[in-house]
């Protein structure tokens, strides 16, 4: 069927003025948008100027009777918030406690139940924010639910919130949220755990189960007894040793690396020749740093393991040891009987103290 070209052409005229008029109105739309945020932006940026001032007078004007604060619109106080919540961490003891009272004042503590209930995750993750940073134990409770929210940032700021208060009846969800996460995530949320304090060591030493009946949960203690420097742990850290887990014997031996206790060498030395490697890389990581110079033919031997990682472990610990490290690593790298990885690896671990000045 041939349509008349009379009308082909106009269809095209009309679909041309259609799309036209399409992209002129999204056009006007991006506009619009972008000129809104310009405005908001401008509009927080000098609110935020002039509330630095104030608050900077109000907070350090040296007066016994400070000054109040000037009154806040009731459409910047949303606002007012985030900005209260910003500043709150570059603050303590009186001027922090100051700050508190100064966000109690506003009024809008009220409303975190409904706001940590809220559909908008950012909404959601600024009340907990503000329950962790202005201590409202009050609220805590109804922050505990966010741990399950499916916005990662929010389950974040919720877990902060709740060890910020140093409240360990929070600790077994938060430790609980922490074992969720995948094994590789969970160093970089020890900083959150931290939020309880040392007692957290000694709660989990007392709640968890059995290692050999869950070893998960005594990982999360070795590497927090290592980012503590918790020498009280050291003694559970030895126990560990000696359950048949990899990564939990391979945790311990981290955490006893950092407590750096000569007493503990008989301990660890045997470790450099466990089955599993992974183990025999944190005891090469940890010889040196417990065993001090006396640890050298330990890490000599380690240098000709058949994975790399242990003698590129074995190796830098030598190095890190100064003089009687290097003079031992020249002496093998010089050794013409000597097995071959461990010649390469220290002349590579030679080359790199040498650019860095530590010979």
């Amino acid at each position: 069927m041939h349509l008349p070209p009379a009308l082909v052409l106009q269809a095209l005229i009309w679909g041309t003025v259609v799309l036209g008029t399409l992209v002129a109105g999204l056009v006007i739309l991006g506009t619009g948008i972008q000129f809104r945020q310009d405005r908001q932006n401008r509009h927080r940026i000098a609110r935020y100027q002039a509330w630095e001032t104030d608050l900077a007078t109000y907070l350090f004007s040296g007066e016994d009777t400070p000054r109040p604060f000037p009154r806040i619109a009731k459409e910047d106080r949303q606002l007012f918030q985030k900005f209260l919540t910003r500043y709150h961490a570059t603050l303590a003891g009186r001027e922090a406690e100051a700050l508190r009272e100064l966000y109690l004042g506003l009024g809008v503590h009220q409303s975190i139940p409904s706001r940590l209930r809220h559909r908008q995750a950012t909404v959601r993750a600024q009340a907990a924010q503000e329950v962790g940073i202005f201590k409202l134990g009050e609220y805590l409770e109804a922050v505990v639910p966010l741990l399950d929210d499916p916005v990662p940032y929010v389950t974040h700021l919720a877990a902060q919130a709740l060890t910020w208060s140093g409240d360990l009846r929070f600790a077994q969800p938060v430790v609980d949220w922490v074992l969720r996460e995948e094994r590789y995530q969970r160093e970089r949320l020890l900083r959150v755990l931290e939020g309880f304090g040392p007692d957290l060591l000694p709660w989990l030493e007392k709640h968890l189960k059995p290692p050999a009946a869950d070893p998960e949960p005594w990982i999360l203690f070795a590497l927090l007894a290592g980012s503590h420097r918790h020498r009280e742990s050291e003694p559970r850290l030895l126990e560990l040793l000696a359950e048949p887990n990899v990564d939990l014997q391979a945790s311990a031996l981290k955490a006893l690396a950092a407590l750096a206790d000569p007493l503990t060498y008989p301990k660890v030395e045997p470790l450099a020749r466990h089955e599993a490697w992974p183990v025999r890389a944190q005891a090469a990581k940890a010889l040196g740093l417990i065993g001090g110079p006396d640890a050298i033919p330990a890490l000599i031997a380690l240098t000709s393991d058949p994975i790399y990682e242990v003698r590129r472990n074995a190796a830098q610990g030598m190095a890190d040891l100064g003089h009687a490290g290097t003079s031992a690593l020249t002496w093998l790298a010089e050794d013409p009987t000597a097995d071959r990885f461990a010649r390469d690896i220290a002349r590579e671990r030679l080359e790199w103290a040498d650019e860095r000045g530590h010979q």
